[in-house]
């Protein structure tokens, strides 16, 4: 009971109206890893670059073999391909400033502030960092369960579609597990905001003729505007995904501060035994 009790506070804690906002008063946490000890970490430094180098080479990739006269650009995998890089930029840029200290960023953010504004590369890193999270989740599910093997058109490039399907998700939890910064569960909003915006988009692109590289009036079989009412039940099947995936990543961020408190021998053991 006190272990549920201790959760349930958690929760509503993490409920709160102010959560949806990117106020943190350890900023530091944004520009290191979860695990080093030292402030400085060149192994950080070096993971933030491959990893934003793998990124930015999968959508290169991309682009070079689907682009398809722009229509890459019309399906929700690659809009979340997208913001993966444009997430992992901003990480390499803050790992850059911090490893080197430019503008003297160590200590602007070193200290423990409730006051302490949030830059705006910061929020911006914090917000999409949270979207792409989500958003991967999303499309692995959506793809695997519902789409893989059921296409009306032939994948051309299998070995792309596995990394953009499934790849993508692995790497941005290793990420996840590797970030210092805290997760609001509060933050889901901004990736539903995103999943919305996809799907007005799709229906303005059928109401203007547009198509898929195949000739298909659709972007996705489940987002065929003249059904409509498919159209709904797929915004609601994925709004229940969304809020699923971000209780489960949030879940995840649970364990890795359980895990963070081990490696530093911070878990200690209560009157009965148990940890």
């Amino acid at each position: 009971m006190k272990y549920l009790s201790s959760s349930l506070d958690c929760l509503r804690c993490e409920l709160k109206l102010r959560n949806i906002g990117f106020h943190h008063n350890q900023l530091d946490e944004f520009y290191r890893s979860k695990w080093q000890s030292e402030k400085t970490c060149v192994w950080f430094l070096l993971y933030r670059w491959l990893w934003f180098l793998i990124f930015l080479t999968i959508f290169l990739l991309c682009i070079c073999n689907q682009f398809a006269d722009g229509k890459y650009f019309i399906f929700f995998t690659n809009w979340g391909i997208v913001v993966c890089v444009i997430t992992q930029l901003l990480a390499v840029i803050l790992a850059t400033q911090w490893h080197f200290n430019f503008l003297d960023v160590r200590s602007t953010t070193s200290e423990v502030s409730q006051t302490l504004r949030t830059p705006k590369i910061v929020g911006l890193y914090w917000m999409l960092h949270n979207v792409t999270m989500v958003v991967a989740s999303v499309i692995s599910f959506i793809y695997w369960l519902f789409l893989h093997g059921k296409m009306d058109k032939p994948i051309r490039y299998p070995e792309l579609t596995f990394i953009t399907h499934c790849l993508n998700l692995v790497f941005m939890l290793v990420d996840y597990f590797i970030v210092a910064f805290p997760v609001r569960l509060m933050h889901t909003i901004y990736a539903m905001l995103f999943t919305i915006s996809f799907f007005g988009f799709s229906g303005i692109y059928y109401l203007c003729g547009g198509t898929d590289d195949y000739g298909h009036h659709y972007v996705y079989p489940f987002l065929d505007w003249t059904t409509p009412v498919k159209c709904v039940r797929a915004f609601f099947g994925i709004f229940f995904l969304h809020c699923m995936c971000s209780v489960l990543l949030f879940g995840l961020y649970q364990v890795k501060r359980f895990l963070h408190k081990i490696y530093k021998g911070d878990v200690r053991r209560n009157d009965d035994g148990l940890i």
